[in-house]
């Protein structure tokens, strides 16, 4: 009768090292993922050429028709807003900011350094201006905009 709670007690023995090696692989695993989930949200997007167009904002931040700047065709998330302009950048750029509405809030002055981040508490989207200063017809052109646009570059959180 010994021998026979002997074998049942390392089938118990086993059957716990079983669930205890499972569990421990669910963990492995949960934590993976919340690393992968983790680093997703880190990730940042840089706002290349083929995001802008040929237009003007106004002072309500209303996209009107013009041909002395260039736009990004749709506003941004503010989340992780840097904008890195070149040293001898031939640009100068404005950042005007929108609700969750899309309401306009506030834009900055023309920028010709990197921008400093203050963005306001209540601003959930962006949209960048950008407005050549030594253009020889004043007018930007569809193939300039690419020279241009190369001089700025805008990175938000993805």
């Amino acid at each position: 009768m010994s021998n026979y709670e002997l074998r049942k007690h390392k089938a118990s023995d086993k059957v716990k090292w079983v669930f205890v090696f499972l569990i421990a692989i669910g963990l492995i695993g949960a934590v993976i993922t919340l690393f992968i989930l983790l680093d997703r949200q880190t990730t940042v997007t840089e706002i290349g050429p083929k995001a802008y167009t040929i237009a003007v904002l106004d002072e309500n931040g209303k996209q009107t028709d013009g041909d002395t700047s260039f736009v990004t065709r749709s506003a941004f998330t503010t989340d992780g807003l840097t904008v890195e302009i070149e040293d001898e950048a031939t640009v100068t750029y404005t950042l005007y900011f929108y609700g969750a509405e899309d309401e306009f809030i506030s834009k900055t002055a023309a920028l010709s350094e990197d921008f400093d981040g203050s963005i306001p508490d209540n601003a959930e989207t962006a949209k960048i201006v950008i407005t050549p200063i030594e253009d020889e017809d004043g007018k930007v052109a569809l193939t300039e905009v690419l020279g241009y646009a190369g001089q700025v570059t805008v990175t938000v959180n993805k």
